[in-house]
């Protein structure tokens, strides 16, 4: 090999060295960097409380659910009599001063009554039945109607609640009042090492697995007794509560 061609050679070789050089540098500044999240990590300094709210409220709505039941062997009958059966209770609700609009009606249900004997069945008649929910604005009328309804022997009383009509409200209310309860607990604990709260983190309801921050005092009403036994049956207030956990960020 004579000089000039050992010459070129070397310049090829050298010039295949440089640009795997460069390309290997291009690939190498193309390569994401990678970065390690601290949010949500063990390292975050929270400060956690829990906070509650209850107050007790004079109801001020009465619910009284009731049903109508009959039985017989000629439908077309039982029909007309749940018919007369329905105005006579709302003749009743109405001296009482209930209106027929404060009474819902449920849609009538019939089912077929059966006897066996020796594995046979015969149809020994039928029940038909209709559910009312009766609602009222004060304790006394409610004790009345229940009362009323009571005597009746084909009607059942399944129960009778009170309630707050203006209830979604003071919910809110309860539920605004806990927060800034729990915000103004947290505050003290971060101050109390020279600390201040961050950010939000976590904020969940710690009503011990209720599902519903109003518990209503729901009663059975009492079939026999006298009106002063059926007015104590009658629930007189609605609790309502909120109960939240709150996590917040530390910050020194």
């Amino acid at each position: 090999m004579n000089k000039v061609t050992l010459g070129l050679v070397l310049l090829v070789a050298l010039l295949g060295f440089l640009l795997l050089t460069t390309d290997n540098g291009c690939m190498a500044s193309k390569r994401p960097l990678e970065v390690s999240s601290v949010v949500g990590s063990s390292n975050t300094a929270t400060v956690e409380v829990s906070a509650s709210e209850s107050h007790k409220y004079e109801a001020n709505e009465f619910l009284t659910v009731a049903r109508l039941e009959l039985h017989g062997k000629d439908k077309e009958l039982l029909f007309k009599q749940l018919t007369s059966r329905r105005f006579s209770i709302f003749e009743q609700m109405r001296v009482l001063e209930i209106s027929e609009a404060d009474i819902e009606q449920n849609s009538i249900e019939m089912r077929k009554e059966w006897s066996y004997d020796k594995g046979t069945r015969s149809l020994t008649g039928y029940v038909v039945s209709q559910s009312f929910a009766i609602k009222s604005s004060s304790r006394s009328v409610a004790a009345a109607a229940v009362a009323a309804l009571s005597a009746e022997m084909d009607v059942e009383i399944d129960y009778t609640s009170a309630t707050l009509k203006n209830q979604d409200s003071l919910k809110n209310e309860a539920i605004h009042a806990v927060g800034k309860k729990a915000l103004e607990k947290a505050e003290n604990y971060a101050a109390s090492v020279g600390g201040k709260l961050g950010k939000v983190i976590a904020v969940r309801d710690d009503d011990s697995g209720s599902d519903s921050y109003v518990r209503r005092h729901e009663v059975f009403a009492m079939a026999k007794g006298g009106d002063d036994a059926v007015l104590s049956s009658v629930a007189d207030s609605v609790e309502i509560s909120a109960s939240i956990h709150l996590v917040v960020e530390l910050l020194q």
